[in-house]
């Protein structure tokens, strides 16, 4: 975007029209504008770098992945897509970035560098069928078969307090499973069960 710099003589003082010239209104109207349209410091440093820690509780891979909110791409994609494939069946699907950025939103908030232990991630049409038969908990609609939800813990904290913070910083859906020990986040609507 083009500044333009706002001469002392744009503000002079006219005794027959109190207040700034319309020029003068108008560029400094530019610059608050402009200046909105920059990425506030503080929002910047929330975007830095962050090492996301994954374990696998039914692979017992480990993956360490550096990542910040909006860098979901080449090889991390592709190193998460496989990660959080269907274990079951190995089918990997593309995973919406959203997750990653609201895991990073809950490991700021929980200070904690311990990993993310990994239930589900992606999950096959298959897979969700055979899983619903056993428990009436799976949705029928899952969006686990779109790359759209994760079912985590994190190892030293209280699924409840994990529940709390994601409720505060997750833009969609959150389910609380206290007898199995994880949450679901997903990215449908804003929602908890």
């Amino acid at each position: 975007m083009k500044s333009e710099i706002i001469s002392e003589k744009d503000f002079e003082y006219d005794s027959n029209r109190p207040g700034m010239s319309r020029r003068a209104f108008l560029l400094a109207a530019a610059s608050a504008a402009a200046a909105l349209a920059v990425p506030d410091l503080g929002m910047a440093a929330k975007r830095k770098s962050l090492p996301l820690r994954f374990y696998h509780t039914h692979t017992g891979e480990r993956m360490v992945v550096d990542y910040s909110p909006g860098s979901y791409g080449g090889s991390v994609r592709q190193a998460l897509e496989h990660f959080l494939r269907d274990f079951r069946t190995g089918e990997v699907h593309p995973l919406d970035c959203r997750l990653f950025d609201s895991l990073c939103a809950i490991q700021r908030c929980c200070k904690e560098l311990a990993p993310f232990e990994i239930i589900s991630g992606y999950r096959s049409p298959k897979t969700n069928a055979k899983l619903r038969k056993n428990s009436s908990g799976v949705a029928r609609k899952s969006l686990h078969m779109q790359g759209r939800a994760i079912d985590i813990r994190v190892t030293g904290l209280s699924t409840k307090k994990l529940r709390d913070i994601a409720l505060d910083v997750h833009q969609g859906g959150v389910g609380y499973y206290p007898k199995s020990k994880f949450i679901h986040i997903d990215t449908g609507r804003k929602r908890h069960w």
